[in-house]
This record gives C-alpha cells, structure tokens and sequence, in this order.
C-alpha cells in the first residue's frame, strides 16, 4: 500500500468521503436528517458537504489519500465556529427540506446539541472521524487523530475535545490510549422511526502534558 498522506477536502470526495462521515455517528444522523425516509440522510449530507460554512463541509474535512484514493476523514472545529454553523446548517435545512420539514429538522438538531455538545471555549474539537472498514485496523485513524491534534497545537491550543458513543466502547478504548480522558457522560432518550442518539462521553487530552 502506498503511503498515507493528508490533504484538505474538495468537493469531489463526496463519494468516497459520505459513507465514513456517516459511519461516525449513524445513529444520531439519521435521528436528526431522516425526517420522513431514510434516504433523507445521505442526500443533506451529500448537499452539504459540497456547499462552503457548515460544520459538514468539505472544507471543514482532512482527507487520508492513499495512492490517490480517500481512506479516511475527519475534521476539527472550534467554538468561535459555532454560530456560524448553526445559522448555515438552519438556512440549508429550510432549503434543502422545505419550511416545515426542516423546522423538524432544526429541532431535533437542536436537541441532538444538547448530548453531543458543540465545542467549549478554548478547545479544540474532533468531530466525524472515519476510515473505510477495509482498512480498520492498519493505524490510518490514529495516524488522521495525530494529524488533527498536531493542527491543534500549531493554532494554539492546550486541549482537544470529542465526544464518543456509549454504544462504542472500541473507539473510547482507542482513544483512552491515545490518552484522552472522560470528563463528563450524557445520557440520552432521543429516538425516531429512522434513529436515536445513544448517550455520550465528553473526553478531552491535555495538550500542555504533550509538550
């Protein structure tokens, strides 16, 4: 295999990049964008990745490129980003849903913010982490975790945060070598025909102890 290198996302790697997106929280995903059927999830998501200044766009996202193919995804946020996303995600919803539906959609957005928590101030946060299944296990989500946290220091900050699922303690386990810690749980009773968002762990690394 040829060797890893990362690069920003472009549009085009909607393809490769959608289903790893997905993979990183499709319970909750489809709760919040499946409003009527369970096409709507991967056809929102899809628009707004392509789409500039939400927190699902390409240019939000860093790409693994293994011999010119996208083995990976993530991508890195900060809260002065917040309010910014919110009113971009809000105003693609009404477009992309129609005023009611997307309403829906914004609220349930809203109640899915209150268990997987936008970034608090001064921390860096890791959001829709993902590697192909084919090549789980080969270290590309550590080397794409290491990548992002790097970024983080290079800006200046002290912490990174994220926030994992009960339901998955493989990636707490990974990320607790890595050395992050759980500073708070958050249960969660949010549930639809299409999703729920299962309880979440907020962990954090102390990027000062790195130095």
């Amino acid at each position: 295999m040829a060797d890893p290198h990362f690069r920003p996302c472009r549009p085009g790697d909607i393809d490769a990049a959608l289903p790893m997106i997905i993979s990183s929280g499709p319970e909750a995903f489809g709760y919040v964008f499946n409003d009527q059927r369970e096409d709507q999830l991967a056809a929102f998501l899809r628009r707004a990745f392509q789409e500039k200044g939400s927190e699902f766009s390409f240019q939000q996202h860093v790409a693994i490129d293994v011999g010119g193919e996208v083995m990976g995804v993530g991508a890195l946020r900060f809260s002065h980003q917040t309010a910014g996303f919110s009113l971009r995600a809000l105003s693609l919803m009404l477009r992309h849903y129609g005023l009611i539906a997307g309403l829906r959609t914004a609220i349930r957005g809203l109640r899915t913010e209150a268990i997987i928590k936008p970034p608090p101030k001064n921390v860096a946060y890791l959001y829709q982490l993902g590697v192909r299944p084919e090549q789980r296990g080969r270290g590309l989500g550590r080397a794409l975790i290491a990548h992002l946290i790097q970024r983080a220091e290079d800006l200046g900050y002290l912490r990174i945060g994220l926030s994992v699922s009960i339901e998955n303690p493989r990636a707490q386990t990974l990320y607790e070598q890595l050395g992050f810690t759980v500073i708070r749980e958050y249960s969660s009773a949010l549930r639809s025909d299409f999703g729920h968002v299962p309880g979440q762990r907020y962990m954090e690394l102390d990027l000062s102890n790195t130095r």
